[in-house]
């Protein structure tokens, strides 16, 4: 660093006096940093001649979600853990009835081969593998049915995955009739000659089964989402108010500017903590300036007190803060010189951080106390009790989400005559529920919800 020139670290921190003075000008003038955030998917311009109806404004939510995890050490993980407790450990058929006498549901496990042999199949733990992931990274999941020999059975079911896949627009009934799948979007079309088009599987049609028995195609792709308002095609995850909100980027820069800080303000020894109302009082058309001209004077004025503190000559000179009066005759806010305090600087940001993490834990719908608590001073995940309540009543909420991804398991019951066999035939999925240790001497037992 040139001892005549002004290193500026951010928008709110800068280096003077060859490295040895930090200034804090009073915080950053640009307060919308996001420029990049991915926008909320809308169907694209109805009039358009493309077949496709775009997911996103530029047919590329997916991808922009994609590449926003990607910058963050917490969401892909959080994502997977949900996931992860989406599935359980295994999914059974039971059939249900109600009990009179003791008035409640009863569950009979169904020792079908058939059908323990589809759910036992590794194709089918995949499935749900998949579809729990897409499901809570997008909200959407497009799983493939393809009928077996003879067409009378479906034998597969699998997903397609979702960042691939985009809805043909619907027809003048509001139904959408193909699926169009392709690894390339935005840039693909649904002319290429790499775009694999599906026929799709109208789930409010009380003929759904009937019309795939009819149809002479094998492979089908039947729609699962969870509904979001306003969504025509393509349903919002609940947790997207995380990007485009600003905490996304937030907890982005966070480890940027740490790594910038503890890179050169490391080697400074004092710093000058300049309020945010000098400026107004110095400069009496602050409020009226741009975030560029802000910028510029404040940069100004660093070079007037760099070449103040630098140079032989100036050796054992006395920084000096302004004193006057401002325009009201009220005293002008004076600059604050302290010493570096090195355990200030490690612990900088740790705070934002973790309001951070609590932010994206809060829309995910997480409790802390599973996962551990968040980056901050305050570290810790809770007792051993208070994650059993919390894991079971967070297994209790996931049932309308399973209902979701095994409802193409449901159509394929229908198909495959399994309900005719077993009326109430139901899938219920089998898990760890958490106990106490003082009960029966085990921490955990396994149920079915």
């Amino acid at each position: 660093m040139a001892k005549d020139k002004v290193e500026f670290i951010s928008d709110d921190l800068a280096l003077i006096g060859d490295g040895e003075i930090v200034v804090s000008m009073g915080g950053p003038v640009n307060l919308d940093p996001l420029k990049d955030k991915p926008k909320s998917p809308k169907p694209k311009d109805e009039n358009a001649s493309e077949v496709v109806a775009y997911w996103g404004e530029d047919n590329d939510f997916p991808q922009l979600v994609i590449e926003a995890a990607g910058r963050s050490t917490e969401l892909p993980s959080l994502l997977d853990w949900q996931a992860r407790a989406l599935q359980g450990r295994e999914v059974l058929p039971f059939v249900k009835s109600w009990d009179a006498n003791k008035r409640k549901l009863v569950y009979d496990f169904v020792d079908d081969p058939d059908i323990l042999t589809f759910l036992g199949d590794l194709t089918f733990k995949r499935y749900m593998r998949e579809a729990a992931t897409d499901f809570f990274w997008f909200w959407n999941v497009f799983p493939e049915l393809i009928k077996g020999a003879g067409g009378d059975k479906i034998a597969y079911l699998g997903t397609q995955d979702a960042s691939y896949c985009r809805w043909g627009k619907m027809d003048g009934k509001g139904i959408v009739k193909k699926c169009y799948i392709n690894a390339n979007w935005p840039d693909a079309k649904a002319s290429d000659s790499d775009t694999f088009p599906l026929d799709v599987i109208d789930p409010y049609s009380n003929t759904r089964v009937e019309d795939v028995r009819k149809s002479s195609k094998t492979n089908f792709v039947y729609p699962v989402s969870y509904p979001s308002p306003g969504k025509a095609y393509y349903q919002l995850a609940k947790w997207n108010g995380f990007l485009t909100s600003g905490w996304e980027e937030i907890a982005r820069s966070i480890p940027r500017t740490k790594r910038n800080q503890m890179k050169r303000v490391f080697s400074a020894l004092y710093k000058i903590s300049i309020p945010v109302n000098y400026w107004p009082a110095i400069y009496p058309d602050w409020k009226k300036m741009t975030p560029e001209e802000k910028r510029d004077a404040k940069r100004k004025k660093l070079d007037e007190i760099n070449k103040t503190v630098i140079g032989d000559e100036n050796a054992g000179k006395t920084i000096l803060t302004e004193i006057g009066k401002d325009l009201e005759g009220k005293d002008i806010p004076a600059w604050d010189i302290t010493p570096i305090d090195r355990n200030t600087i490690e612990g900088e940001h740790l705070e934002d951080s973790r309001e951070a993490s609590e932010h994206l834990m809060r829309a995910l719908g997480v409790d802390p106390t599973l996962v551990g608590d968040g980056p901050g001073k305050k570290m810790g995940g809770g007792s051993g009790s208070d994650k059993r309540v919390a894991f079971n009543i967070y297994v209790a909420l996931q049932q309308p989400y399973r209902d979701v991804i095994l409802e193409p398991l449901y159509f394929i019951a229908e198909y495959n005559g399994w309900l005719k066999k077993y009326p109430g035939l139901v899938f219920r999925t089998v898990e760890i529920e958490l106990e106490t240790l003082d009960k029966s001497h085990s921490t955990a037992k396994d149920t079915a919800n």
